[in-house]
Formats: C-alpha cells, structure tokens, sequence
C-alpha cells in the first residue's frame, strides 16, 4: 500500500496527458511533435514496447492538436517503391502486369519527391502511360495528373513549372504540356494563442487552458507530497517521537506489560504465609497455673 502511495504523484503528473496517436515509426512522430510545436503546444513522444512510437499532448490542447494533425495531413502514410513492387515471389507475371506494376511505382515514388518540397502536405500523381505495342501501330502519348495540397504561407505557384518539368522527366515520352498541375492551398488551423496575437481577442486562449493546467498540476504534486509526508511521520515519525521528548503517544500492549494474575494455589500459599506472620506478631499469652505445675 505504501509504495503506491509513494508513485501518486508520478500518476497524477501523467493523468493530465492524453494519447494522440499510437503505433508510429520515428519519422512520422517527429513530424507531429514539430509541427504542434510550429504552433505553441508541446508534444512528447514516447517508444512503446512494440518500438513504435506514441504522441501525447495536454488533455486541455488535444482538440486544437488533433484540428492540426489533421490540416497537415498528418500522420502520412509511405510510398511503396519500385524495388518492392518487382519482388520476385512466386510465378512470374505478364509483360502486362509488370507495366502496370511499373506505372503504378512510378507515381509512387513521384509523389514522395514532391512531399519534399517545402511547404507540401499532400501529393497524389497519377501517370496514364498506355503499353507499346509494336503490332498494333501508334498509341496515345502519356499524361500525367498532379494534385498538391500545400500550406498557404508557400509560394507553390512560382514552383508550378518546375514539377512539370520533374514529373515529365521521370515518365518515358512524357512532355511538359502534357502534364497538369493542380495546387490545393490549405490554411493551417490557428491555436487560441495565435488567433489572440492576430485579432486581440484573448478570451480563455492556449495561455490561460496551459495556466489552469500547471496549477492544477502544482497542486496535485503538493497534495501527493502531503500525503507522502503524512505516510513517512505517521510510519516513522511518531515512534520515534517519545525517544525526544519522553511523552509516550500511543501505548502498545506486549507481553512484557501484562502482570501474572495470582492463581489458585499461589493464593493459598500466600494466605498461609500471611497468617503465620501475623502469629508471629501477637504477644503470647501467659501460661496457666495448670500449665505451670
């Protein structure tokens, strides 16, 4: 019992966090806990047993973080690569499977070079190439499709040519008219700090959620510390009281303080000696003129 007493307080400071989100690898932790700190709150991340990794935020930020995560798309999941796609497992396929495996790679890998770019959230390719069939004539040039999701405060326009001419680079025929770009801009969602630095108007903010949060741990870390106080004075500090002070607070019944009640026989003999005392005590009485002759 004592030593959960003495862990209260460690369970009280990490009551007060709430798990954001579970079973990510490194990478994509690093990426939450710096953009909630991009934005004034303060996540943790901590590795699980399973060596993935969990981020946890203040129980009074969570909605505010999980707005976040969500405007930056976050956690992203991966790209598969083309390495993975042409493992060689069991039969071998078609030349027409192994084109689409290929496309598909293609846009895969694609779409991990533009995240890249500063400012980027999202980027989806998708690549129509059409097979080459040397039988039946000409077919239709290849085209490509790119959607970009990036964060408003990025010039993306001015780099609009430039994922032109890397995606027409990485697709065989691939010219740079032939591929269209469509850019999303997104508007991360402001905490109540930064909606009260911009507009002024501060009511009950990120500032004042974060106070009522560090009293209310001040506070519980002092009752916890009371308590274990209380525990230490009331296990050893009143035993060792009365060795100072010579006042005995609480008397402990032993053994040693129990007195043998007299008993039967012990009471007879000490009636017997009683009795011979006080015999011994009475003057004797003179002897009578019969007694004498």
């Amino acid at each position: 019992m004592r030593r959960l007493l003495y862990l209260l307080p460690l369970l009280l400071l990490t009551a007060c966090k709430t798990s954001l989100f579970e079973g990510l690898d490194e990478d994509q932790a690093n990426r939450i806990v710096a953009v909630l700190s991009h934005h004034g709150i303060d996540g943790s991340k901590e590795r699980g047993a399973d060596k993935t990794w969990t981020v946890s935020v203040d129980s009074s930020n969570a909605v505010v973080a999980t707005e976040l995560t969500g405007a930056y798309a976050l956690p992203r999941g991966g790209h598969a690569n083309l390495g993975e796609l042409f493992k060689r497992e069991g039969l071998i396929s078609s030349p027409d499977e192994d084109h689409v495996r290929y496309v598909y790679g293609i846009t895969q890998e694609l779409a991990e070079t533009l995240e890249k770019i500063d400012g980027v959230l999202i980027a989806r390719v998708h690549v129509v190439d059409p097979p080459h069939d040397p039988l039946s004539g000409p077919t239709a040039s290849p085209s490509a499709s790119v959607l970009l999701r990036y964060r408003s405060d990025s010039n993306m326009e001015a780099m609009r040519e430039k994922i032109r001419t890397l995606v027409a680079g990485a697709v065989e025929g691939l010219t740079t008219d032939r591929v269209y770009v469509t850019l999303v801009p997104v508007t991360p969602v402001l905490t109540p700090a930064e909606i009260c630095a911009q507009t002024g108007r501060c009511g009950l903010g990120a500032d004042a959620a974060r106070d009522n949060t560090t009293l209310t741990l001040i506070a519980l870390t002092v009752m916890g510390m009371i308590l274990l106080v209380s525990v230490w004075v009331w296990d050893s500090g009143l035993r060792a009281f009365p060795k100072f002070t010579g006042i005995t607070l609480f008397r402990r019944r032993g053994k040693h303080n129990l007195q043998p009640q007299p008993g039967p026989s012990s009471t007879g003999k000490s009636g017997a000696g009683t009795r011979e005392t006080r015999s011994a005590d009475k003057p004797a009485k003179p002897a009578s003129p019969g007694e004498r002759s």
